[in-house]
């Protein structure tokens, strides 16, 4: 068995599987408060690779960030994936849900802002090993995630942020 000490789950095990990780209560530096935090790995997973992933976590409110600008960057593109989530909001779920989930009269009153605001921090999931998806920063509409959508930011280890649409 491989024990290995989170700074943020505790104590994680991959014995049995290659995911380990914990429900955050408090989040992570102030953000995503009952954010699901994942981490990827095996038995051949270190505790310093570990560390050295979870680093980059103490800056979380620079990664919000960095994820926000590649979210409102793409929101240009109306064939982006940014903008695709959004029109799955406003389209595929009935009206009344979506000005709840918006706190709008009325569709047409979702801008790009009022879209962004609303977009929750949900969940963390880093990858330490991983060449290509080190880091992914999960976001929903709304606390309580009323749909299984999710837009993710994905860093590599070339620290390039690209956009994912998951559900």
């Amino acid at each position: 068995m491989n024990h290995l000490n989170s700074r943020f789950a505790g104590q994680v095990d991959f014995a049995d599987d290659s995911l380990a990780g914990a429900v955050l209560p408090a989040g992570i530096d102030g953000f995503g408060a009952g954010l699901r935090y994942w981490i990827h790995g095996d038995e051949t997973l270190s505790q310093g690779e570990l560390y050295k992933a979870e680093a980059a976590l103490l800056d979380v409110k620079d990664l919000v960030a960095a994820a926000f600008v590649a979210f409102a960057a793409e929101l240009t593109d109306a064939r982006s994936t940014t903008s695709l989530f959004r029109d799955v909001h406003l389209e595929e779920i009935p009206e009344e849900m979506t000005c709840d989930l918006f706190d709008v009269a009325s569709c047409e009153a979702v801008t790009d802002k009022v879209f962004l605001d609303h977009l929750l921090l949900v969940g963390i999931a880093i990858s330490p090993t991983a060449t290509e998806r080190v880091l992914a920063l999960d976001f929903a509409i709304g606390a309580d995630k009323p749909t299984d959508q999710l837009l993710v930011a994905v860093w590599d280890r070339n620290n390039t942020v690209t956009v994912h649409h998951e559900s």
